[in-house]
């Protein structure tokens, strides 16, 4: 394992460099104006234990990365979990691709009871490509969002094992849920809806918002859930206990949509701009077609599906890309220029 301290200049460009392409898997713990790198593919696992229990930034490169138990209340930022292209002009023809972050084992987040909520935990930009691999919360949770991130293989990818409080998902692209307690899902693809439940239906408050439930059987029995603007694909509706508002459903076979008002029955063949079908790949976009937004409009006056709401459908994390980083010696100083560009 190699480790080195960084001076704050060298911070600033550390704390963005995770979208650059690498020769080895990198992790930057940063610890208000400290920050030490970890290299190597158990980098994630070595900056977790060294973190404090709350306040600390891990922002990981591209690559893939072991899981492991995080004790702490920290935040993680990864390069996303698809890979991407930055445009350059012609005289930078650089390959400027961004490969993403890839977990490849479970990320067991186990919060102690002395660390008391809010945890304000932040984890964003990551992705679980292997079958079993995901979340896992093994203690009470108080506090989290959890954006543009992947577990799509058709094993569950939030496993909550305790009590969860105060939780957010955005624009993420998961295959199941068990456990859930107080959760919003907002502008997400959530595939094998029968692979989502509640810890206790008589207590849960789940908000499923402006997001694509892809599956053919529906939400199971034990999953009370408020739908939202979303389009939902299932021969079976949703779950009984459920309730749909401004919702559509495929136009054949509904048996329960949970209906209080403004339901659509729709052809998912007919009216999306990108592809027919909804089923899911990187490049859909899944807009509606122009001249259809105004009649598929959800109670928010914006389009049902993931690109309505706040949070229009995007995968990019928030982290900037470094282009031109230039070192240099001035004396006992080390003097960093470069550029950040969104992506």
């Amino acid at each position: 394992m190699k480790k080195t301290i960084l001076t704050l200049a060298m911070l600033c460009c550390a704390i963005v460099g995770n979208a650059q392409v690498t020769d080895e898997q990198s992790a930057i713990l940063q610890v208000g104006d400290n920050a030490q790198i970890f290299y190597g593919t158990n980098a994630l696992v070595e900056a977790l234990e060294a973190a404090p229990d709350r306040g600390a930034t891990i922002t990981l490169s591209s690559g893939t990365f072991a899981g492991g138990t995080m004790t702490k209340c920290v935040n993680i930022y990864g390069a996303g979990w698809v890979e991407q292209k930055i445009a350059r002009d012609n005289n930078n023809p650089s390959d400027n691709s961004i490969l993403p972050t890839i977990i490849s084992s479970r990320l067991t987040i186990s919060i102690p009871e002395e660390l008391t909520a809010p945890h304000n935990i932040h984890i964003e930009g990551i992705g679980f490509p292997n079958y079993g691999t995901g979340f896992v919360f093994d203690k009470a949770i108080d506090g989290l969002e959890i954006m543009k991130c992947m577990a799509n293989t058709g094993y569950i990818a939030l496993e909550f094992l305790a009590e969860n409080k105060n939780v957010v998902v955005t624009q993420c692209h998961f295959a199941g849920a068990t456990g859930l307690d107080d959760v919003l899902f907002q502008n997400c693809y959530l595939e094998n809806s029968s692979a989502y439940h509640c810890r206790n239906i008589n207590t849960s408050n789940v908000v499923i918002n402006h997001c694509i439930i892809s599956g053919w059987y529906s939400f199971g029995n034990d999953v009370k859930a408020l739908f939202t603007n979303c389009m939902i694909y299932s021969g079976y509706g949703i779950s009984p206990a459920s309730t749909a508002r401004n919702c559509m459903f495929m136009v054949s076979n509904i048996t329960n949509v949970g209906s209080e008002d403004n339901i659509f029955s729709v052809d998912y063949n007919q009216i999306f701009e990108d592809a027919t079908g909804i089923g899911y790949t990187d490049a859909r976009t899944f807009k509606i077609k122009d001249e259809l937004v105004d009649t598929y409009m959800g109670g928010d006056g914006t389009q049902i599906g993931i690109n309505g709401g706040n949070y229009n459908w995007n995968k990019t994390p928030h982290t900037p890309l470094v282009t031109d980083l230039k070192l240099a010696i001035d004396g006992t100083n080390l003097k960093v220029t470069y550029n950040a560009e969104t992506r």
